[in-house]
């Protein structure tokens, strides 16, 4: 009867032991359980940047490899007003307003990639003019389009589409240009440029009918003048990337 009541303290303190254990069995399990999500979640992400850098890093390769890289040319460009002209087998000595855009040396480029920006900084309101293939122009009296600047085949009185901007190739010993007065003396009127109003009611500058050729090449032509300077442009369009540009004095 003595040992009873150590018996039962004993198993007693063997319960309490074994409840213990499987408290802290289950207390170690949910801290390890805890402890593995955060390490799960961190090796996730790491899996989902990689194959998403993987993924970027492919489009981007395939993207570079099917961009072709711009063209390269060098140009010369002489700018006049009043000035004779000497184009093709032709010679002009009567006075002209002109430009001529000679390639020098690069590549030899379809004029339908090309895009020819100038600038006018005596413009009043817009200075800059953009030119691609297919601008309608007037020239002595009958009206083109897609023509400015032709190449220098000496023709383009006659609307030759194989002259016009867009049409033919530039390359090394090839000038593209633009005229006015000098087959057909200058017009008894010109095309006004000033302030137009459109559908929606926004004010912008233009010619309000379809310029001739230099107006067609610069905004507010009329009112440029000897010594002046001009910037000329060219862009490569499907990559915009400007190819040559300079600024030029008029003659």
């Amino acid at each position: 009867m003595s040992c009873m009541p150590c018996f039962l303290a004993g198993v007693f303190h063997l319960h309490c032991m074994v409840i213990n254990k499987g408290g802290n069995d289950m207390k170690m399990l949910k801290q390890n359980s805890e402890a593995v999500s955060p390490v799960i979640g961190v090796m996730l992400m790491l899996v989902v940047t990689v194959i998403l850098a993987a993924a970027v890093s492919s489009t981007s390769t395939g993207l570079i490899k099917s961009s072709d890289p711009a063209p390269t040319a060098v140009f010369t460009v002489e700018v006049a007003k009043g000035e004779p002209l000497f184009y093709g087998s032709l010679e002009v000595p009567n006075p002209a307003d002109w430009i001529s855009i000679k390639e020098i040396t690069g590549d030899a480029i379809d004029t339908k990639n090309l895009k020819i920006v100038t600038t006018n900084y005596n413009a009043t309101g817009t200075m800059v003019r953009e030119i691609v293939a297919g601008e309608t122009i007037s020239y002595a009296g009958s009206t083109y389009t897609g023509t400015v600047p032709f190449n220098n085949q000496g023709n383009h009185l006659f609307g030759n589409p194989e002259n016009a901007f867009g049409n033919y190739t530039v390359k090394p010993g090839v000038t593209m240009y633009a005229i006015d007065g000098a087959m057909s003396g200058y017009p008894t009127t010109y095309p006004q440029w000033g302030p137009l109003t459109d559908i929606m009611g926004n004010v912008y500058y233009d010619y309000d009918s379809d310029p001739t050729e230099m107006q067609a090449m610069f905004a507010d032509w009329c009112n440029v003048s000897d010594g002046d300077i001009v910037n000329v442009k060219i862009i490569d369009i499907a990559s915009e990337t400007v190819i040559f540009t300079t600024d030029v004095e008029v003659m």
